[in-house]
């Protein structure tokens, strides 16, 4: 494809110098003009079919240096295309004035009308062109005393430069349009893709935060326990590591589940454990009473089935709140369960300790209860009132 590449190449350095390339253009325009005034059709015909000058053979030096200004102008033609229109018209009206034909000037009168078309509005163009052909007619019936059958198609050479401008103008602007709409659908592409990867990064942090962070506590708490009660209450203490050994089984077995999620995908693992859901809530309370939080389940409403994330949604919003009550709180927490109509609505109160046990925690529980909720179009609110914490979630039974 070596001369796809050469236009290619060709193609890009006019973009990069387009004044070099309108200077090439004024110089075969003027080149153009002479070899008209040269040829059977300069003086001696034309449009007029002969002037004042007819009879001569020479260059006239007034005609040649007009149409050389003409020509010199188109360089500035893409940044002042009215300037370079107004000296083309006024080099053809004296050209016409002085030798009774517009010959000469024809080609940079035309080179004039079409960046006209190309780079102003098809309203201004097409007054451009109307004018254009009427001056130079009547400047064409006061040179010669009269217009010429040959000098009725001057208008056409106006219009159909000045179209031709048009025409390539709307084809450019079609042009950039496609190009702007692949850019931005590129940029689209990767915002999407960027937002997905920010998804799915929120999503595991979230999984492997709500999986951790509950049978952590629980182990801390009991470990703790079996340090204090070792010496004085072996049987006790025995109870406690047995809860640490149980934890740390569910926290292995689930993030056994978790990752094998991330590696395999949802739709590819149909062994996988189902996730837990509002369902397992009493197994739930159960695991935090012994551990120390002394938690009271109220459910009311018909409990119906939810779409599985809102069911992974509740539930996980109930065990990290009651991880928050067990780690800051003064040991007991309320939990209440509302089945409506159109959603479920779970509520966990707990008192909060003057001065929690433990280091206060990074928020990462609390923006990952909201984010999980209003992701499902739900609604969430945490916040002490009266030394009580309140964590309330409302997730429509829609939410999927």
């Amino acid at each position: 494809m070596p001369v796809v590449q050469g236009l290619g190449a060709l193609s890009r350095w006019q973009a990069q110098h387009p004044r070099l390339v309108d200077a090439g253009l004024a110089v075969l325009v003027f080149g153009a003009s002479l070899t008209g005034l040269f040829g059977d059709d300069g003086p001696r015909g034309g449009f007029g079919g002969g002037g004042r000058f007819a009879d001569r053979d020479v260059l006239e030096p007034v005609t040649v240096t007009l149409v050389a200004v003409a020509a010199a102008a188109l360089v500035v033609r893409r940044s002042n295309p009215l300037l370079v229109w107004g000296v083309g018209l006024a080099a053809t009206v004296l050209v016409v004035l002085h030798s009774g034909q517009p010959t000469a000037a024809l080609v940079v009168s035309v080179v004039a009308l079409y960046t006209v078309g190309e780079r102003c509005s098809v309203a201004t163009t097409a007054l451009i062109a109307v004018v254009t052909a009427a001056v130079d007619l009547v400047a064409l019936a006061l040179a010669q005393g009269e217009i010429r059958d040959h000098a009725l198609s001057l208008p056409g050479f106006c219009v159909a430069a000045a179209a031709v401008g048009v025409a390539v103008r709307s084809q450019r602007a079609a042009v950039e349009a496609a190009e702007a709409r692949a850019r931005q659908a590129e940029v689209t592409r990767e915002e999407e893709a960027v937002r997905r990867v920010t998804d799915e990064r929120l999503r595991i942090a979230r999984e492997l935060h709500d999986v951790v962070a509950h049978h952590i506590s629980v182990i801390n708490v009991q470990a703790g326990v079996a340090r204090h009660l070792l010496t004085r209450s072996p049987e006790q203490a025995g109870t406690a590591l047995g809860l640490v050994r149980e934890a740390s089984r569910t926290v292995l077995a689930e993030m056994s589940t978790v990752l094998g999620l991330l590696r395999t995908g949802e739709d590819e693992n149909p062994t996988a454990p189902p996730a837990p859901g509002l369902d397992q809530l009493p197994a739930l309370v159960q695991t935090t009473r012994a551990a120390g939080l002394q938690t009271a389940l109220r459910v009311t409403g018909e409990p119906r089935p939810l779409p599985e994330l809102a069911d992974l949604a509740a539930y996980r919003v109930v065990q990290e709140s009651l991880t928050n009550a067990l780690k800051y709180g003064t040991g007991s927490a309320e939990l209440s369960v509302e089945h409506l109509p159109d959603a479920v609505a779970v509520e966990v109160r707990n008192p909060v300790a003057p001065e929690p046990a433990g280091a206060a925690g990074s928020g990462h529980g609390l923006l990952g209860m909201r984010e999980r909720v209003t992701s499902l179009g739900g609604t969430f609110c945490a916040a002490a009132t009266d030394g009580v914490f309140v964590v309330h979630a409302e997730i429509p039974r829609s939410g999927s």
